[in-house]
């Protein structure tokens, strides 16, 4: 495009004083800038012409002011007021005076100045975002570019004067204007080709001048097109893009272009309506982009419109009714009318046009991208233009699109549908839509597979209920989630949950006479005591009921007797409380809700036959069974959340004054939490599962802040008594555990740590002469030579050793001799009860002879003790590394430390028979060679341990003795950690479906049983009747199905009743507690329906599978560690071969095993290996593999399933075992013990991503 260059006059009054001639620098518009190059410049002058050219503008609107009032001049009555007209031209001249920036101007090699124009912050669009404003700025980059994209993208104008510029060339020549902008439009494609005024022309032959086009562009290189280019110079080119066009259709309308020349509207939407239709992936996004910013324009233009009809219709109602009505002022108004009636009638042909042929195929294009931006134009029609769009056949079009398989899709159109129903006059136009699609919508909020989409589509289900438009179905679906497993849903349901409870207390009080109600049960504020009744009891009772109404769809967990340590777990009422406490504020009176449940509810009757309002509003709060345990959860978790305020935090700038006060309530919920606890002791502390949450509130007691509070050491010991109650009245794992910590949050409290070194003493001896009495006169060592009774009870006394252990040093109470009761048989026994708990281990070694219940308790006593001897030797270390650090001869005397070797030889002696016999998976096993590696890894860090600096060396005798504490893994027990190793990694590869791992030893097994069999079929084929029992290794076979491998497996036995692989054998002596409480079936009586049962059950399968998943991967990770560290420690006699068997299957299990691996590799290499940013060296691809098909021009449609939400599952079947998103959702990549697992996640995601982006490229259409 050619362009004139002014010539600066020279005349006297441009002339300085020195004689000197004054050039005014030039426009870039009246410069020759194609191909310039541009250098850097210094100086800044403003331009001469760009003041006369401001000039000219003023004089022509001046002179357009004055030829339309001498026009109006005929018609007195339809002029503007003198007032108006001034106010007009004092606006007019506000603009021209706001200071405009000088413009930046650069130098040339040849002297020629070019200015390019940027953007006065003042010149901004009403209707442009913030945003676009930000990124519609001139770029370097495109300096170089020519026409109208120039004007656009180079000279940093905004949308409006782009716009205008381009609209003053179309009125000068109409076909180069439309030239101009489809080639802009083919710029902005990145298609090199261009059109000619012909084309403009000869319509009928735009889809042919269109196919030579895509013919030439799929010449062209591969690359990204600008809309979907990551490259600095194309961002936010979009919104540059939009905003241009919407300005140019609102050009068109504001000069009547749109009307009165209708053919220049036309051409450019044939154009990009053609475009849109094209094969190629950046012509069908780009168009669509431009098509519907236009249509958008149009939705504004028509909402303009209709706003100027009403204003004019009101205006002319007005006058009507006026006594003189003026005849003139009323024939203008109704021409104005019939003028705007026109247009709109122009503007609602052109926007079902345009729906016809770009929207309806483009909604469901092949590209997600393109998807998303037809659902979000389509949001914006309906709110711009309710009078049509706001239809069934409209909106139908979102319905639709709610099924589609890509997740950023979904939640476009939620947000859509949130953004209508936010405007309460849309909500009876959707009703209709609502009755369709609300399954569709209810589905999406339960079990959409994309998090975010869910949490959106909960929000719009909560607006959905406010106008009533929920079904109590739906209702009830929905407050389920509020146990969802995602944090993220659980907060986004907590509003309708909440929302639920208010209208049950609204459906409570309702039936009561307010002023009444009001005397019977005063408000909370209005109570002075927490355990007085209030209005918020009856609230309290609504939560419990709402909770407690799932309690039939989600089955309670199991109080089976545990051998474990118990979990410090939430309960599914703790994650409730959790997600709606900020939505809730009756819960930050948590003090009320526990006055709510030391009330005696057992003294209210029934109001049926009382006509009292005092009785009815006392039936209205009383809990019915099961509720108070509901309501203990959530006082737990509401007395967590309040008390977590900090008050001294350097982080929190409040003053003086708000930290006192938060202190103040700090101090004032711990006065309270001490009355309460022992009242809540005595009301529910026989319940193993509310005795537990109790001793939860015992560890959030700060002792620290109860200084002013009389009788504050009886108050400390009044509540550890509690705690010690608790700890010898349960034998449930859960409530020990509790009350373990309860102790050791005692213990770190300075007011409370002297009553609380005294409890744990008592309830040592305490323990130990229950021991002394029970095994009075009994074999201690001989397995089975209790009777079930005792052996119950000596389990229960050797837990508590375990746990007691756990929290104090134990090394005093364990070494010191037992008190034996008087008789015969305890006559010169002088045991210490740690030589009591090395008997009992030897209980663990497996025999024929003890029935199997009693043999179950044996073990778990086995474990018990094994693991309070591990405490004890842990003790033991800590206190071996103080003596030898201040250098204590007493304590490293040679009669001490052999005293030690001796001890940790009798252990090692006592465990091996108990591994040898037993099977590689058996429990006890597992529990045995941990405490065996543990304890050859504690002694192995004395070689480490050193007096301080300032104390002098050791004795050479005590060095000596110091090192023979040190000694390698015995063979035997380095065998059968290996063994038991190998069968853990069989076991979690078959159970997750993880193929080819390598197997030594189990390999030598097989080819023994190989020959064995062959030998037994050659000698005995008639025995067998012709059948050969196949025992073929789990591994080889594909991953377990729950049903099928059932099957399998009742089919197996019925053959061969006595026979039982290894693999099997294991997995069920691993897995048969969990599996058997998972499968347990809630719904199985005899009114049960035949297909909620099947759905428990299958539901029930599939939680069974996962956690049989999660515990061998747990299982194998922690024995691994455990050998890691006996290699790392230098005990292994072979510890280069140890690492290569650990190394075999680094990579095939799973990336929280190779982690625990990567402890292994040589600390130099994996830092050197480890930094994060470091470049990776690529993956070698085929160039077959790469190669696109990008002269396609049509592809088969692919139609969008109407009822599948989950998103690509054929990507998710081909992700690889180790991607860390199919590792989070089998629950395996959450092990707090690694922590170096996220970079190696975030770097599979990357990769994942980058394959992801390779698909992108695929350039299919659907729908034409």
């Amino acid at each position: 495009m050619a362009t004139a260059v002014a010539t600066p006059t020279t005349n006297g009054s441009d002339r300085r004083k020195s004689g000197r001639t004054s050039h005014r620098p030039l426009n870039f518009s009246q410069e020759i800038y194609e191909g310039s190059v541009l250098n850097s410049s210094k100086r800044k002058r403003p331009s001469a012409a760009t003041n006369v050219q401001d000039e000219d503008e003023d004089e022509d609107e001046v002179e357009g002011e004055g030829v339309e009032d001498e026009s109006q001049d005929d018609d007195a009555e339809d002029e503007p007021d003198e007032e108006e007209l001034r106010e007009r031209r004092r606006k007019q001249r506000a603009r021209n005076a706001v200071a405009r920036p000088a413009a930046k101007r650069a130098r040339t090699a040849n002297g020629v100045s070019t200015t390019l124009a940027i953007r006065s912050a003042n010149a901004t669009s009403k209707n442009v975002s913030k945003q676009a404003r930000q990124k519609a700025r001139s770029r370097p980059s495109q300096f170089q570019a020519t026409g109208l994209y120039a004007e656009v993208f180079g000279k940093g104008l905004d949308a409006e004067t782009a716009a205008t510029n381009w609209q003053n060339e179309m009125e000068n020549d109409n076909v180069a204007g439309l030239k101009d902008i489809i080639n802009f439009i083919l710029q902005c494609i990145g298609c090199e080709s261009r059109i000619e005024s012909s084309d403009i022309d000869d319509v009928d032959n735009i889809s042919g001048k269109l196919g030579d086009i895509l013919n030439e562009y799929g010449n062209q290189k591969e690359g990204d097109y600008p809309l979907s280019s990551k490259q600095k110079q194309f961002h936010g080119m979009k919104d540059v893009l939009v905003e241009f066009f919407k300005a140019v259709i609102h050009g068109l309308h504001n000069s009547n272009l749109m009307y009165d020349e209708p053919a220049i509207y036309d051409n450019i939407h044939i154009w990009t309506a053609t475009m849109a239709s094209a094969g190629f992936r950046s012509f069908r996004h780009t168009a669509t982009v431009i098509s519907l910013a236009m249509t958008t324009a149009l939705t504004e233009v028509a909402k303009e419109l209709q706003s100027s009809m009403a204003t004019t219709k009101q205006q002319l109602d007005s006058e009507k009714k006026k006594k003189s009505a003026n005849k003139g002022r009323i024939s203008k108004l109704q021409e104005e009318m019939a003028r705007d009636e026109k247009k709109l009638e122009v503007i609602d042909n052109q926007l079902r046009d345009a729906f016809d042929t770009v929207y309806i195929h483009r909604y469901r294009d092949v590209e997600e991208k393109i998807r998303v931006e037809c659902v979000a134009a389509i949001g914006s029609w309906i709110l711009n233009y309710r009078k049509m769009f706001l239809e069934g056949q409209y909106l139908r079009y979102i319905g639709w699109v709610m099924s589609d398989p890509y997740a950023l899709t979904r939640l476009e159109v939620i947000r859509q549908l949130k953004a209508l129903f936010k405007q309460k006059q849309n909500v009876p136009a959707l009703r209709a839509f609502t009755e369709r699609f609300r399954s569709r919508i209810v589905e999406m909020g339960a079990r959409d597979a994309d998090t975010t989409v869910r949490a959106e589509t909960i929000e719009l289900l909560d607006r959905l209920r406010n106008a009533e438009l929920l079904e109590p179905d739906d209702i009830e679906t929905i407050g389920q989630l509020v146990f969802d497993n995602e944090p993220k849903v659980r907060k986004a349901v907590a509003k309708f949950f909440v929302s639920n409870i208010e209208d049950l207390y609204s459906a409570s009080v309702d039936e009561f006479d307010q002023e009444q109600f009001n005397e019977a049960l005063p408000d909370e504020d209005e109570t002075e005591d927490f355990d007085t009744p209030n209005k918020l009891w009856i609230k309290f009772k609504c939560l419990a009921q709402t909770l407690g109404a799932q309690q039939n769809t989600i089955s309670r967990s199991s109080n089976k007797r545990s051998d474990t340590f118990g979990t410090e777990a939430d309960s599914r009422y703790m994650v409730a409380t959790q997600a709606i406490f900020n939505a809730m504020p009756e819960l930050h009176h948590w003090e009320a809700l526990a006055g709510y449940l030391l009330h005696d509810h057992s003294n209210i009757t029934r109001a049926k036959n009382t006509s009292g309002l005092s009785a009815a509003v006392q039936e209205a709060y009383k809990l019915e069974n099961g509720e108070d345990l509901i309501l203990l959860d959530v006082l737990y978790c509401a007395a967590k959340l309040s008390l977590q305020e900090p008050v001294d935090d350097a982080k929190t700038n409040r003053t003086k004054k708000a930290k006192d006060e938060a202190r103040q309530r700090q101090e004032t919920a711990a006065h309270n939490l001490s009355v309460m606890i022992p009242q809540l002791h005595n009301k529910f502390g026989s319940t193993p599962q509310a005795a537990k949450v109790i001793l939860r509130l015992h560890q959030l007691f700060d002792a620290d802040l109860v200084d002013d509070v009389h009788d504050e050491e009886a108050d400390h010991t009044a509540l550890l008594d509690d705690v010690n109650k608790q700890f010898t009245a349960h034998s449930d794992a859960d409530v020990l555990a509790e009350a373990s910590r309860a102790l050791r949050a005692a213990l770190h409290h300075e007011s409370s740590k002297e009553a609380a070194d005294a409890k744990v003493l008592e309830l040592w001896q305490e323990s130990s002469q229950s021991l002394a009495a029970l095994l009075s006169g009994k074999n201690v060592s001989g397995r089975g030579t209790l009777d079930t009774n005792a052996l119950r009870q000596v389990v229960d006394v050797v837990a508590r050793f375990a746990h007691l252990a756990s929290i104090t040093d134990c090394c005093e109470v364990l070494e010191g001799r037992m008190t034996w009761p008087k008789s015969k048989a305890n006559q010169g026994r002088k045991e210490s009860l740690l030589d009591v708990l090395l008997q009992l281990v030897k209980r663990g070694e497996p025999d024929d002879d003890t029935p199997r219940e009693s043999a179950q308790l044996e073990d778990q006593l086995c474990r018990f003790a094994l693991k309070t001897l591990s405490f004890y030797y842990r003790w033991k270390i800590v206190s071996l590394k103080s003596a030898i650090s201040t250098n204590d001869k007493s304590r490293l005397s040679t009669g001490s430390l052999t005293n030690i070797a001796m001890r940790k030889t009798d252990l090692i002696e006592a465990i091996l028979p108990i591994v040898s016999p037993r099977k590689p998976l058996d429990h006890v096993r597992i529990t045995a060679l941990l405490s065996l590696v543990d304890l050859y890894v504690l002694f192995a860090t004395v070689r480490y341990m050193k007096p301080d600096g300032e104390i002098g060396g050791l004795d050479a005798d005590v060095q000596a003795n110091l090192n023979s504490l040190v000694t390698d893994l015995d063979s035997t027990t380095r065998t059968a950690l290996m063994e038991t190793h190998e069968k853990m990694e069989k076991r979690l590869a078959s159970k997750s479906g993880k193929r080819n791992i390598d197997l030594p030893l189990g390999k030598a097994k097989r080819a023994n049983k190989r020959k064995a069999r062959t030998s037994s079929i050659n000698n005995d084929v008639t025995t067998t009747n012709g059948h050969v029992a196949a025992d073929e290794e789990e591994i080889d076979r594909p991953p377990e199905d729950s049903d099928d491998e059932a099957a399998r497996t009742t089919q197996r036995r019925r053959r061969h009743p006595n026979q039982t692989s290894d693999s099997e054998s294991d997995a069920t002596s691993s897995d048969d507690d969990d599996t058997a409480s998972a499968l347990s079936d809630p719904l199985s009586g005899e009114d049960a329906d035949p297909d909620a049962t099947k759905a428990v059950r299958a539901l029930a399968q599939r939680e069974a599978k996962k956690k049989a998943i999660l515990v061998a991967e747990t299982s194998l990770c922690e024995l691994t560690a455990k050998i890691v560290l006996a290699v790392l420690a230098g005990i292994v006699s072979e510890g280069n071969e140890v690492r290569k068997r650990l190394q075999l299957n680094r990579g095939k299990l799973g990336k929280s095993y190779s982690q625990v691996i990567a402890y292994l590799d040589d600390k130099k290499a994996a830092a050197k290996g480890g930094k994060k940013g470091q470049a990776r060296p690529k993956t070698p691809v085929t160039k077959a593999a790469t190669k696109k098909d990008t002269k396609a021009m049509v592809s088969e449609a692919m139609v969008l399933s109407d009822d599948d939400i989950e998103d690509a599952s054929d990507e998710e079947e081909r992700r690889d075992d180790d991607d860390p998103e199919a590792l989070r959702e089998r629950g395996l990549d959450d092990d707090g013990d690694i922590e170096e697992a996220e970079s190696v996640a975030e770097d599979a995601a990357a990769a994942a991503t980058a394959a992801d982006d390779d698909d992108d490229d695929d350039d299919e259409i659907m729908g034409d």
